[in-house]
């Protein structure tokens, strides 16, 4: 670096030339050969008209050897025998020539306009009369014609170019030299700009997507060991259809030759100059082509994106000449921006090669990473707009108005958009920092609606099973499992009970389950009962009796045997079941329920009433017939008189049955030791009696009466009763 650089600051005149030159965005070659300076720059020299043709002579044939000593290789022969290079009238450079000079041929390219000028040559649109198609042609600049350095650049571009096939570098057509050695090459014609036209309209996203397209065909030409040396917006053409083509390879050079074979024909021993001062490498502003390599394009590659982030080139001076000396010394312009692209600029354009990217691939990588990133970073603020809405935005609900489904909706959505941003960037610690914070929120959301499972889901998936909120939550859960397994556990045996029954709500007497026994026994289909308020169905034969059974379960908390009758489903008036009620009122999942056990009595109750009926038919023929019965528990002493009995013995039915010892006391001192002696041997032997006896009544009189008795055995032919029957004595 320091030969060139020294050669060139010793030299008044180029020292004094490029600092009088602005600091500009031109293609520059600064070489040293034959001991002497030599620079190109589109601006350098005036330029001179262009000739109105380029053509070659039929009847003067080119001199090919000249040729091939001269350029070092022979353009492809079609060249040779190509027709003539015409302006035509509508050409921006004014000059009009509608016959072939020669006479009698038609040309084959007609000039129409400018499109732009280079370090080298000058690029035309023009016609291709043989194809009928637009292509651009670029020419040898006038002044240079006759330097064999700018022709071999010429050529050797012109060569690279038609040794790529990418869709991102501009396709070859044709090389051409006409009859006065003027040199063109014929390549695709882009309908569009070039991108250093339109950089500053486009999005950092629409750079970036241009800027991956440039870094492809590099990549490509990379694989063919070419190196392009000059990658700048300039060098980018755009086109009309979303085409992105890498233009100008006249400084390209080969990789994987000796240095001899490497260094450009115009340079003495390697030592050049190349580029575009405000985007150049170290490396290549040093003047050492053994340096040159796939890394000083990755740097180029840094030095577009940098100025896609800042909107200016890496580098800058005052003249030129402050221009290559901040290239030199990679004095990057200083600037504000920050974040994973400039990153990625800055480690392009890392001044030791070693420490840029190793690849363009990897590049390429950097600036791919950032878009998922960014799409990641995109997913993280749609996640957050989702769960705290902004409570301006007239387009959704506040959060205080949302339902609670709509709620669940809220997280689960933001949920979602925060594990598709973590799982395109695992390493986005926003993320994940905010989906902790949404599950956390979700969590205490779901346990105020009682939704414990989940919260405790959310509360370890947020990291925080352990944290007191989840611990009280788990303590709730545990609790309502310990309700609902006693519940199922009650439920089954409820429900499957022979004996009828009902869960009612205390508060609005609304039946929450009856079993089947119950929908047997009250004539109702399954589903008919439960939804419907007890007092509404009409089942109480009596309002009293409600009534009464309320207050006491009111008052009490339970009831036990309520004896009453209800009325079925048919609501027939004599269709009455006699049912005893069992109920208690319960506490289950904080609600106050009714527990009813109801039996159904009425076949006892019809039974007892029958029985009742006989006694009193009994009574009435015992009356009649002025019979009384009597029963004896011999274990107990206990005596049973029927009403009759009470009448026969003149004795009050008021006072009771007399005890054992007051019976024998009311016997006539003579009958009393009889009567104990048959009673003993019936207990004893099972043998039935008859004796009369005098029994004295209420009055103190005795009354003559006839016993008879019987004794009850049982399977062990202990007696366990003895009874009988009593009649008026003679």
């Amino acid at each position: 670096m320091a030969t060139l650089l020294d050669t060139i600051f010793g030299d008044d005149h180029i020292a004094k030339r490029l600092a009088e030159m602005p600091s500009d965005a031109k293609t520059i070659t600064l070489s040293l050969a034959d001991n002497r300076l030599n620079l190109q720059h589109p601006e350098w020299s005036d330029d001179q008209p262009l000739s109105s043709t380029l053509h070659k002579t039929v009847d003067e044939p080119l001199d090919v050897a000249a040729l091939r000593a001269d350029e070092g290789f022979i353009p492809p022969r079609k060249v040779i025998s190509l027709g003539q290079l015409t302006m035509g009238a509508d050409s921006a450079l004014g000059v009009t020539s509608s016959a072939n000079p020669m006479g009698g041929e038609d040309v084959e390219y007609r000039l129409i306009g400018k499109l732009g000028s280079g370090g080298t040559g000058i690029v035309y649109q023009a016609h291709q009369r043989a194809i009928d198609r637009e292509v651009a042609v670029k020419v040898l600049r006038h002044e240079l014609a006759g330097d064999r350095q700018s022709r071999h650049r010429f050529l050797t571009e012109a060569r690279v170019i038609g040794s790529l096939d990418h869709p991102n570098v501009i396709a070859l057509h044709d090389l051409c030299i006409d009859a006065d050695g003027h040199l063109f090459y014929a390549m695709k014609r882009i309908d569009g700009t070039s991108w250093d036209q339109q950089i500053d309209q486009f999005s950092v996203e629409e750079n970036l997507t241009i800027l991956l397209r440039v870094a492809d065909a590099i990549r490509y030409a990379h694989s063919r060991g070419l190196i392009h040396r000059d990658i700048k917006p300039e060098n980018v053409m755009l086109g009309r259809f979303g085409e992105a083509l890498v233009a100008d390879w006249g400084l390209a050079i080969q990789l994987g030759r000796s240095k001899k074979e490497a260094a450009p024909q115009w340079c003495d021993g390697g030592s050049a100059i190349g580029g575009t001062p405000a985007y150049m490498a170290p490396e290549q502003a040093s003047g050492g082509l053994e340096q040159i390599g796939p890394l000083t394009d990755v740097y180029l590659l840094g030095a577009i994106l940098f100025q896609v982030l800042t909107g200016r080139p890496p580098h800058h001076g005052n003249s030129l000449l402050e221009c290559i000396h901040s290239a030199a010394n990679n004095i990057i312009v200083p600037t504000e921006v920050v974040g994973e692209l400039m990153d990625a600029a800055m480690k392009a354009m890392a001044t030791d090669p070693r420490d840029r990217y190793a690849t363009v691939e990897e590049f390429v990588s950097a600036i791919t990473d950032h878009r998922t990133h960014q799409e990641s970073e995109r997913l993280v603020r749609r996640a957050k707009r989702r769960a705290w809405p902004d409570e301006n935005d007239r387009s959704r609900k506040p959060i205080a108005e949302l339902t609670t489904e709509e709620t669940y909706e809220r997280f689960r959505i933001s949920q979602a958009l925060l594990h598709e941003a973590i799982e395109l960037w695992p390493e986005n610690t926003r993320a994940t920092e905010t989906l902790k914070k949404v599950q956390l929120e979700f969590a205490r959301f779901t346990a105020g609606r009682g939704d414990l499972d989940l919260s405790l889901r959310l509360y370890a998936a947020a990291g925080e099973g352990d944290c007191e909120a989840a611990v009280r939550v788990r303590r709730d859960r545990d609790r309502r499992d310990r309700v609902r397994e006693s519940h199922a556990k009650y439920s089954a045996l409820f429900t499957q009970s022979p004996e009828a029954g009902l869960l009612i709500q205390w508060a609005d007497g609304v039946v929450l389950e009856a079993n089947k026994a119950c929908l047997t026994m009250l004539g109702y289909e399954e589903g008919e009962l439960v939804g419907r308020e007890i007092a509404k169905l009409a089942i109480w034969n009596c309002d009293n009796h409600r009534q009464n059974f309320v207050e006491t379960l009111t008052q009490d908390g339970h009831i036990e045997n309520f004896e009453t009758r209800f009325l079925r489903k048919s609501g027939d008036p004599n269709d009455l079941i006699d049912v005893l009620i069992s109920a208690r009122t319960v506490s289950v999942s904080g609600s106050e329920l009714l527990l009813s056990t109801i039996r159904d009595i009425t076949q006892r109750r019809d039974a007892e009433r029958n029985l009742e009926q006989s006694r009193r038919r009994l009574r009435d023929l015992q009356s009649l017939a002025g019979l009384g019965t009597w029963s004896f528990d011999p274990r107990t002493k206990v005596i049973q008189w029927s009403s009759e009995t009470f009448r026969l013995a003149g004795r009050d039915p008021a006072k009771g049955e007399p005890d054992y010892d007051e019976f024998l006391d009311q016997i006539h001192p003579e009958d009393r030791d009889k009567l104990h002696v048959v009673l003993e041997q019936a207990i004893e032997t099972g043998s039935a009696y008859q004796l009369p006896i005098r029994q004295r009544d209420d009055d103190g009189n005795y009354r003559s009466l006839l016993t008879r008795g019987r004794p009850a055995v049982d399977d062990q032919g202990n007696t366990f009763e003895v009874y009988g029957i009593v009649m008026p004595g003679n």
